[in-house]
């Protein structure tokens, strides 16, 4: 990735060996994408724009973290700060857009910068949604299941094989 990233944000290695990272600055036409690489360095997809932001089916505004559920769905967290995004985008695994719900606030299924996702075993996404201090709990089509308060700044999140959630906490 030397040279083809402005802002590497967001990691995540799938079930096949690949590494997924997203690329939240935008700038000398890179970023504001999320890149899917071989094992050995090939890039094999990427989702958005290079340099364009937007919230468009086919455009990020600072993507902070990317997912692959185990049925290859890509999930990306998208918005970091101010005036971006504040959402969570869902692709089929060959990266055709689904759906995206949210939006800036703090209701439920609302964020204020939408930092790190998580899965566990059954299924369900966890979203650390950093500035309002939770992570948020949906089903992977978006369904509101619950949220959990006792987090500063929930900024990095992890299950365990055990569905133990861990979570790096900013504050």
């Amino acid at each position: 990735g030397a040279g083809m990233i402005n802002w590497p944000h967001g990691l995540f290695a799938d079930r096949d060996g690949n590494v997924w990272v997203t690329d939240g600055r935008g700038g000398n036409g890179k970023g504001h994408t999320v890149m899917k690489f071989s094992s050995d360095g090939k890039v094999l997809m990427t989702l958005g724009k290079p340099g364009v932001a937007g919230d468009g089916p086919d455009t990020f505004n600072v993507p902070s973290d990317v997912l692959v559920a185990p049925n290859g769905d890509i999930f990306v967290a998208d918005g970091h700060g101010e005036k971006t995004n504040a959402r969570i985008v869902k692709f089929s695994k060959d990266g055709k857009f689904i759906k995206d719900w949210g939006k800036a606030g703090k209701g439920q299924g609302e964020f204020d910068v939408p930092h790190a996702l998580a899965m566990d075993s059954s299924g369900r996404l966890f979203v650390g949604d950093r500035s309002n201090d939770r992570i948020q709990i949906f089903d992977q089509d978006g369904k509101f299941l619950g949220e959990w308060r006792q987090f500063g700044r929930p900024s990095g999140l992890y299950i365990g094989r055990n569905d133990i959630l861990y979570v790096a906490d900013s504050q």
